[in-house]
């Protein structure tokens, strides 16, 4: 998917197929350009294959292959993606995140759908997509 001008990029790293679908499309249907993978493995690999960078990752933390506390290791070993900011969607906020935390907020699921909004839209640079949604729970 290439980037519209004024549109921030949202990377989603999600492994469950359902919950996915669901942010990619509530992102989407708030003016935001998606990117969306299975797992961290398949993230970088996206991150590797365009020269366009989210400026914001959504990510669960209990993936295959290259689980959320580690991708962020790996994500802020780039350079290009050391400050990109983190916002973390899951059902089990203790596993632990690496020492490197900064720039990472943690949304527990379930999540009310303005909720998750709203940390996006702090998290991105000001100005890009605006919500209008009706603010219904997932």
């Amino acid at each position: 998917m290439s980037s519209t001008v004024g549109r921030h990029r949202v990377l989603v790293v999600e492994d469950e197929p359902a919950t996915r679908n669901m942010l990619r499309d509530l992102l989407v249907d708030h003016g935001y350009d998606v990117m969306a993978a299975e797992d961290g493995a398949v993230a970088l690999g996206e991150l590797d294959s365009t020269a366009e960078r989210p400026e914001l990752v959504l990510l669960d933390l209990r993936m295959p292959f290259i689980d959320g506390p580690t991708f962020v290791e790996l994500l802020r070993a780039r350079p290009e993606s050391a400050h990109t900011p983190v916002l973390v969607v899951s059902g089990n906020v203790r596993q632990s995140l690496p020492n490197r935390v900064q720039g990472i907020r943690v949304l527990r699921k379930p999540f009310d759908v303005d909720a998750l909004l709203e940390a996006v839209r702090e998290m991105l640079p000001i100005g890009g997509a605006s919500d209008d949604g009706d603010g219904t729970a997932c």
